[in-house]
Order: C-alpha cells, then structure tokens, then sequence
C-alpha cells in the first residue's frame, strides 16, 4: 500500500477510518470516579471546552454524571473531551509528544525529513469525531461481559490477565475510543498517564501485530505533515501580503473534502478558525484590506504567538509549475524541485495555509505547506526576492481584473 503521509500499516491493517478502541478494565481498588476525574484532569485536555456527555441522543451535564458514579447508579454513555493543539502544550508534554514518534513500528519516517514540523493552524472549538476528539464510554457493571481473547496476539503485555479471564460482573470496564485521522502520539500520551496513575490496569483491543497496544487503522493524521517557513514583515503587513500575491506566491482559496479534494481559487480570503456553518449558509471570505486591518488588529494585540496565527490562518494554494510558462527556465527550475505526486493529489499538496504573528515583537509571515511541497515553496520565495520573477507582475493584475 502506498504510505500518503503516515505509516505503512502490515498484515491486513489500513487506513479505512474506522476507530480504535482500547478497553479497560478497573480492578476493585479503582473506583470509577477516580478513574473518570483522572482521564478529565489529564493535562493535555483542553480545559476550554466543557466536557459533553451523551447517553443515546441525549446529553447530561458531566457534573451530574460524576455525582451518580459514587453509588454506581449511571447510564451507558459516552464522555468527549478535546486535545489541545500541539502547539498549545508545555513545552515538556510537546517534546514527549514528538519523541513518542520513535516508539511507532513501522516507525516514523516524516520525522527524519521535517526540520520545523507542524500541523494545521486549527483550533477544535466543538466536538468532531476522529481527529482531536477522545472518548471514555462508560458501562455499567450488570450490561459487562467477558470478552474473547487470543493470548497468542498479547504476548505478555497485559499487566492482569486473570480480570480479562475472571467472569465477574462487579468489575467496571470501560473503552477508550479515537476516531478517524486520530493523532498516534497523543494515543501514546494518554494511556502512558492512565496507566502511571494506575499501574494495575489491565487492557486488551487495539493490539497490533508487534504485540502492543500502538497500533490499529485510525492513525492517519500526522504531527509532521507540515513545514513551518518564517519571513520578517520588511515594511508593513499590506505591503508584504500585497508583494507575495502580485508574484504569485500563492492565491487565497477555499478548499474542503467531500468525497476528494475541492479548491477554488477566490478573490477573498478564507479564515479557517470561525464558527460551523451549516451548508445552507456560506462562508463569507474576507477582502483584501477587511483581511490588511484583521491582521494588523490581531498582531497588536498581547495574546501569544500561536493565537496570533490561529486568529489570522487563512487557506492558500501555491501555483502550478506551468503557469510560468513566459520564462522557461523558471518552469524547469521549479519542476526539479517538486516531487512527483498524482495528478489527483496536487490540489491537495498545493494548498497550505498563511498567518501573521509576532517574533520578539517584530510581525512575521508563516506559510504551512505538505512537508513534499516546502522545496518549491522555499524556490519560489528565493525567486521573488532575487527578482526574477518580475515578468508574472503584468498576468497576476490582467488575472484580477479578467
């Protein structure tokens, strides 16, 4: 199978977008509560978000639920909780979360090729599932049942087989669930802290054929499928956003998956972090001076360096090799440099995302692209400040204005 962005998945695993469950059963010194107060205090929870809890298609407050779980009197239902953003971590829990990579098999080989990894500049402010949403399904103790085993695929990584083997309804078992395009990393980091907080666990499903727990057909999101590249503001941010359009840099665009890949080329700029909107009301992009003032606003204000980003991402499309086909020698320069990639893959590896944020209080410019594509970006950006691209000026405006 061809890897497109992650890992290789073996011995009939695939990325088909299915979930991964991990199940967990309490030994009768854990209390329930304890365990649910633990996975909600975990640090790298976002906090931000009020915990959903829904039972069938009703939602109940989590306050409610935690104060049935002492008496042991709680419906079946679900908990969701967010991630927080990479880069919204301590700096410790960030570095264990990269160096987590290494614990992967086959183990991941993005990570030898990025020099600034990053994601997309999102933050999750609702509930989706897969991605960066988690959830603890909770069962009560009379609907549990022994579940069927194959000790040739544990290999001795069970901490209590005897809990897995002993019919006894008393005993809770809960599952952790990660949806589709799931982070493997933050998998890593959570039952690393469920499993240090309770050191008698045991768990059985989503074992790989390696013998852990890692592996399983939801991990195809990746922690080091973006470059980040960094230029200085040399004037003012209208002067440089004006300056690596007119050049053709990239053009803002709108972009979104229904069954493959869609970008449109706009006039106006796209944010990515704003409200749902259903698909009967369009998202209204932003002019070029409404999007001049929103970032000039943003990149005043005293909020950090990545909620400055987060606050100004909008989505961008780099240009084709072929539409600098007025100088050949540029078309051929910047076709050495950009990998062969399927025709039905290049709208998707073109486009990438542009910020504005503050480096030691001076304003910078971000672009994020495909880890694949930041070799032609990094040509295109020497070209421009070289000069040599002076002779796309002319078609760039005789394109706004056809």
């Amino acid at each position: 199978m061809e890897e497109t962005g992650m890992f290789i998945y073996w011995d009939g695993y695939e990325i088909d977008g299915s979930e991964t469950n991990y199940r967990i059963t309490l030994p009768e010194s854990v209390q329930l509560c304890e365990f649910v107060e633990c996975f909600l205090s975990m640090p790298f929870i976002d906090k931000s978000i009020r915990p959903s809890v829904r039972v069938f298609k009703d939602i109940i407050d989590i306050d409610e639920l935690l104060k049935m779980l002492p008496a042991g009197r709680f419906p079946r239902c679900e908990i969701s909780v967010n991630c927080l953003h990479i880069e919204f971590l301590t700096p410790d829990l960030r570095s264990k979360l990269y160096a987590s990579s290494a614990r992967r098999e086959p183990r991941e080989t993005l990570a030898q090729g990025t020099e600034n990894p990053c994601t997309a500049p999102v933050i999750q402010k609702y509930y989706d599932y897969g991605n960066m949403t988690i959830e603890l399904c909770l069962q009560v103790p009379e609907s549990n049942t022994v579940q069927p085993y194959d000790e040739s695929k544990i290999r001795g990584y069970l901490n209590n087989l005897d809990l897995i083997r002993e019919d006894n309804p008393k005993l809770y078992r809960v599952r952790f669930k990660a949806g589709p395009n799931f982070f493997y990393e933050y998998a890593i980091l959570i039952m690393d802290y469920l499993l240090d907080h309770f050191p008698g666990l045991a768990t059985w499903g989503g074992l790989d054929c390696a013998g852990g727990w890692t592996d399983g057909c939801t991990y195809a999101g990746s922690i080091y499928s973006h470059e980040k590249i960094q230029r200085p503001v040399t004037y003012s941010i209208k002067n440089t956003l004006k300056r690596i359009t007119e050049y053709n840099i990239f053009r803002p665009c709108n972009s979104n998956f229904r069954g493959c890949w869609r970008v449109e080329n706009t006039d106006g700029f796209y944010l990515i972090n704003h409200e749902p909107v259903s698909s009967a009301r369009m998202l209204k992009p932003l002019s070029f001076g409404e999007y001049v003032d929103l970032v000039n606003t943003v990149v005043a204000n005293s909020s950090d360096s990545f909620k400055k980003i987060c606050d100004t991402a909008v989505t961008i499309k780099l240009p084709f090799a072929e539409e600098f086909t007025d100088d050949p020698n540029i078309v051929r320069l910047l076709k050495q440099v950009c990998p062969e990639m399927e025709e039905a893959k290049r709208d998707e590896l073109h486009c990438g995302y542009l910020a504005f944020t503050c480096i030691q209080d001076k304003p910078v410019y971000e672009l994020r692209v495909h880890y694949v594509i930041k070799e032609y970006l990094l040509t295109l950006l020497e070209l421009m400040e070289s000069g040599k691209l002076e002779f796309i000026k002319p078609i760039t405006y005789g394109r706004r204005h056809d």
